[in-house]
């Protein structure tokens, strides 16, 4: 998988930093990774720590955000001089039941973010991505897994408030699938159709090439109804390591070109940015 320099700017929307606890480097070694990487635009996108309580052993403390931003600004300030572009982001979940308290935390700190990314990573009380809970994917059923997750995915779209949706078919994470492939699909096109309406970009993120499940999240039929949906795209590492940074993104823009898509997105305070591919 490459991470080699490239001519065409590309922008990395989709990494982390130690903060979130279960992620190793320093800001340095990744703002370093994005610069060999060539990257014109490197967004970082650490776990927004609400609502209070919520999965606290895999995202930031409220009491980490000053430092975040600090970590942020220390980071524009080295790149200042080089071609490289550090975005302020934040990766948050929805919660069902407490997206007021979410939004509540949230709605303040927006203008210190050029964008925001949406993810689910809970059916009920589930983490269905948490490598330590793969023995309970049976007890809990994987086609129910699914469809809870596409209800939870629906239920945060038209809500919104975010620019970016991450791994939009995440549960397959660990190599566990929907045994109705097609109902997968139809719910995922509904879910599409409504993103697009909303200005909602779909991520083509390529961790999923890291883990079991050995594919980009989402998978190319579902990057077909995206693009049919009239779509935009980002492209996202979900670096936890320097050296994730960019990882495959010559497959994922091989992919996107040949489903249609000759751009993808950056934003800049809030503002889309578009890059060829």
């Amino acid at each position: 998988m490459s991470t080699a320099r490239h001519t065409a700017p590309r922008a990395d929307l989709h990494t982390h930093t130690a903060l979130c606890k279960h992620a190793s480097g320093a800001p340095e070694e990744y703002l370093a990774a994005a610069q060999k990487a060539g990257l014109a635009f490197w967004g970082v996108s650490d776990h927004f720590p609400a609502p209070a309580g919520y999965d606290a052993a895999f995202r930031m403390a409220p009491d980490d955000l000053p430092r975040y931003f600090g970590i942020l600004d220390s980071l524009r300030d080295i790149a200042d001089a080089s071609s490289l572009t550090v975005l302020a982001a934040a990766e948050f979940d929805y919660v069902p039941g407490r997206m007021n308290e979410v939004f509540a935390e949230l709605d303040p700190l927006r203008p210190k973010f050029d964008y925001l990314i949406g993810s689910v990573h809970y059916v009920g009380d589930f983490a269905f991505d948490d490598p330590d809970k793969v023995d309970e994917w049976p007890r809990y059923g994987v086609d129910a897994v699914w469809d809870g997750y596409l209800t939870n995915l629906e239920n945060f779209v038209k809500l919104g408030g975010f620019n970016v949706m991450a791994h939009s078919d995440l549960p397959k994470k660990f190599g566990f699938r929907h045994s109705k492939p097609e109902t997968v699909l139809r719910r995922m096109t509904d879910i599409y159709a409504y993103a697009a309406a909303k200005g909602i970009c779909l991520e083509l993120n390529t961790a999923g090439l890291r883990v079991t499940a050995n594919e980009i999240y989402p998978a190319a039929e579902l990057l077909r109804a995206a693009f049919r949906a009239g779509m935009r795209i980002t492209l996202g590492s979900d670096a936890h390591k320097p050296e994730h940074i960019a990882f495959a993104f010559d497959e994922a823009a091989e992919l996107a070109r040949s489903v249609g898509w000759t751009a993808h997105t950056a934003f800049v305070r809030g503002e889309p940015v578009e890059l060829p591919l």
